[in-house]
């Protein structure tokens, strides 16, 4: 027999923030994390920022990451901005270019965040058994963070890019 399973309560945790820094991965975006950032925000006076860092690791030199990339991942965040986020709640767009655990710590402390939201997928059974079950974004911002950090394991995601390329909404964020 299944019990139903009581509902998750923020204010039972005793975290609510006025500045609520969200960093997002566009391409492996946890769609489950938006409950969670809602529950967090205190409605009517709170803000949060939606971050999205280009990691100029991945594309090699910084020069390569141009302003179609920068608008697409602003379009993206502003998408997932109206459709997941509660309208009672202020919500501002951040895109980045740089190493992402130093570029989200940067953002906190230019936002004035009271809390960094940072959605990580559960680490593999071989990643635990070899000591590091986090990577080296989550562990550099635990320790150095300017804020409170809460870590929340997600386990299902979307690549943004690739689901809202075509569609109307996107093609209308790149003119």
């Amino acid at each position: 027999m299944n019990t139903p399973r009581p509902r998750l309560s923020f204010d039972r945790l005793g975290i609510k923030a006025d500045r609520l820094l969200l960093p997002i991965d566009l391409a492996k975006c946890p769609l489950e994390i938006f409950p969670v950032a809602n529950g967090f925000t205190k409605p009517f006076h709170g803000e949060i920022v939606l971050l999205h860092v280009l990691d100029r690791r991945t594309k090699g030199v910084s020069g390569d990451i141009g302003k179609i990339d920068l608008r697409r991942a602003e379009c993206c965040l502003e998408r997932i901005g109206h459709d997941y986020l509660t309208p009672t709640i202020d919500a501002s767009f951040r895109v980045r270019i740089g190493i992402p655990h130093e570029e989200i710590r940067a953002e906190a402390e230019a936002a004035n965040a009271d809390l960094i939201l940072l959605p990580t997928f559960a680490p593999s059974f071989w990643r635990r058994l070899g000591g590091l079950p986090y990577g080296e974004t989550v562990r550099s911002l635990v320790v150095g963070a300017p804020c409170r950090v809460f870590v929340v394991d997600v386990r299902t995601r979307i690549n943004c890019f690739r689901c809202w390329t075509g569609e109307e909404t996107a093609n209308r964020c790149l003119k």
